[in-house]
């Protein structure tokens, strides 16, 4: 895991400012620092290094072939390294260190831009091929961006003509002196929406995401990018039975947590107390050779800690378990912390304790499995019901719900009004609202007026919609669409930047490529067998776990943010008062008055967070 940036600008690439970019990204990679320039392509690649896998010198990026033709920067793990090495060397490849990022240089040489489609892990990687431009235009240089399917790692660029800036997170690309911040409008809103700006924008106009699964090239003209993977869910009937299903699982499960442990330093474990955090305990003693630690995360309100269920997993597979208990005076340091990991509005409340736990576990080593992914794999969110039941009443024209169930909800309270404006939508627009921080309405309440007109007709749900298929049955529809959307853009988001503010590696054995594949492979009554969230999984691992974790109902891993928001409500109306965001227009006067009771504590953290960030920017 290591933090990597690049320049390619014809008029030539700055040593300098290359420089400034990997320091800002000094927290991913703190045990070593290297670039390479080659002016005559006006090329630079740099790298931040968290040593995991090869801990000598000879692990060190930028990382190049035989003959210096072709470099890489590369950050994340590849898997299977060790099988693709003995591969390449039986085709007369010559390796000069035991890492895996050497594999990706002789895999290119190997397979040409298909070599990606043979790698599995968790990455982010820029090749460089000198070849291409010396036989071309030396102007020209062939760079590569490839982001891992899942989009575990994160890439980010922005190209300006001939020249292109890349980094492992904005604030590298922020460090260009005289880079254009302007915000993307745009996305301000769409944060305000779904608590995070959805790829491929980012706050700043000129700064953009690289897409899970996604590959660009860039020739120091075209910028082309094409999608190298996408799960395929089957949604025809299949002749397999639950039990066999549930045997597949648990087999590829326990391969995946065993490629996970790969490393040269020791593994830990984030632990919630939740059955996909505790299937990846009981599976990595199974197979670890090594005392494994355990970290987990109480809040000070009694009824948003799991550490019970956390301290019941570490007893019975005999964890070493540390845990750390967070309360609302966590909050106000939080504030800048969060903005200063995230580099734009970031609102999931989770991502608190997230850090938290992270820098715990950093205190003891690099590297943790964790439990994420385990809810879109096996449909354990709650909003698939909700949505679900919602649809009992789509016999009822929408005609006639309209005209029924709208008007009613302008005479409800906050909770039944959206409810019963719900029940006016069709079956998309009731997805995406439960999936809303604000709604289209609210969010048109709370902008300013200059703002607000400037939307004009903004689709606020533009980022589901081009994922909705509505070919595929029910549950299997929202599964895909929040592997797509919700999976990359916030919850591996939060991890990412969490732990490596602190320097620590997460790894998602969940998020297994081949995993993926064969449990949307399957047909939706045997993911979810008897509808059951969870009930694959609960069938796979439910003889090796306590029975008390896997039949309790899910909770979220969510702070207590009303509860805290309500004790700082007097320090948050002072602190958005006239601030940044409101001087800019972006958002109205007093901005907390228009709040009702629903959710009132993550919607004011998801203020506070927009205007540091105004504060940071404009």
């Amino acid at each position: 895991m290591c933090g990597i940036a690049g320049i390619v600008d014809p008029e030539g690439a700055s040593c300098d400012t290359l420089a400034r970019m990997c320091e800002a990204l000094a927290h991913r990679g703190p045990d070593d620092a290297a670039l390479c320039v080659w002016q005559d392509h006006g090329v630079a690649l740099g790298h931040r290094r968290l040593s995991i896998i090869d801990l000598s010198p000879a692990g060190r990026n930028p990382m190049g072939n035989e003959d210096g033709t072709v470099w890489v920067v590369h950050n994340g793990e590849i898997y299977n390294y060790r099988e693709l090495r003995r591969e390449l060397e039986a085709a007369g490849h010559r390796f000069r260190s035991n890492t895996d990022t050497e594999v990706i240089v002789h895999a290119y040489e190997q397979w040409g831009d298909d070599h990606v489609e043979r790698l599995r892990g968790m990455f982010a990687y820029a090749l460089y091929d000198r070849r291409a431009a010396a036989m071309g235009d030396a102007s020209m240089p062939r760079v590569l961006l490839v982001r891992d399917r899942l989009g575990i790692k994160p890439l980010f660029f922005s190209r300006d003509g001939g020249k292109l800036l890349f980094a492992s997170e904005p604030k590298a690309i922020l460090a260009v002196p005289g880079f254009d911040r302007t915000p993307d409008r745009s996305a301000l809103v769409d944060y305000l929406t779904y608590l995070y700006v959805p790829a491929p924008k980012t706050a700043y106009a000129r700064i953009r995401k690289v897409a899970p699964g996604e590959i660009l090239v860039f020739d120091g003209r075209d910028l082309e990018g094409r999608r190298y993977w996408d799960v395929r869910p089957d949604a025809s009937p299949a002749e397999v039975s639950v039990a066999e299903a549930a045997s597949c699982v648990r087999e590829l499960l326990e391969d995946s947590v065993r490629a996970h442990l790969v490393s040269d330093v020791p593994v830990g474990l984030f632990l919630s107390g939740g059955i996909d955090s505790s299937t990846i305990a009981a599976l990595a003693t199974s197979v670890s050779d090594h005392p494994l630690h355990a970290y987990s995360i109480g809040f000070d309100v009694a009824e948003h800690s799991e550490t019970g269920y956390a301290r019941l997993v570490a007893d019975r597979f005999d964890l070493a378990y540390r845990e750390w208990i967070v309360g609302v005076g966590s909050v106000k340091d939080a504030l800048d912390r969060v903005g200063d990991a995230y580099d734009e509005p970031f609102a999931d409340g989770s991502a608190v304790p997230t850090m938290r736990v992270s820098e715990l576990a950093s205190h003891e080593g690099k590297v943790v499995l964790s439990g994420d992914g385990g809810d879109e794999l096996f449909g354990g969110y709650g909003w698939y019901r909700r949505w679900s039941l919602r649809q009992k009443a789509g016999f009822v024209p929408l005609a006639v719900r309209r005209g029924v169930f709208g008007p009613l909800a302008k005479l409800a309270g906050s909770r039944s009004k959206r409810r019963l404006a719900d029940l006016a939508l069709d079956p998309f627009r009731q997805y995406a609202r439960l999936l809303e921080l604000f709604s289209p309405e609210e969010k048109r309440g709370l902008l300013g007026p200059s703002f607000r007109d400037e939307l004009g007709d903004y689709d606020d749900h533009w980022h589901l919609r081009r994922y909705w298929r509505e070919e595929l049955d029910p549950i299997t529809r929202m599964q895909y669409l929040d592997l797509k959307t919700y999976l990359p853009d916030d919850i591996l988001t939060k991890v990412d930047r969490a732990s490596m503010a602190v320097g620590l590696e997460v790894r998602p054995p969940f998020l297994d490529h081949r995993l993926v594949e064969a449990v949307f492979a399957l047909p939706a009554s045997v993911r979810l067998p008897g509808g059951e969230p969870k009930g694959l999984l609960k069938r796979a691992m439910g003889p090796v776990l306590p029975k008390e974790v896997v039949e309790r109902p899910k909770k979220g891993f969510s702070a207590p943010w009303d509860v805290w928001m309500g004790e700082l409500d007097r320090w948050a109306s002072g602190y958005l008062r006239d601030g940044a965001a409101v001087q800019a227009g972006i958002l109205r006067p007093e901005p907390l008055s228009s709040l009702d009771g629903y959710g009132r504590g993550a919607r004011t953290w998801s203020l506070l967070l927009l205007e540091r960030w105004c504060r940071e920017n404009l």
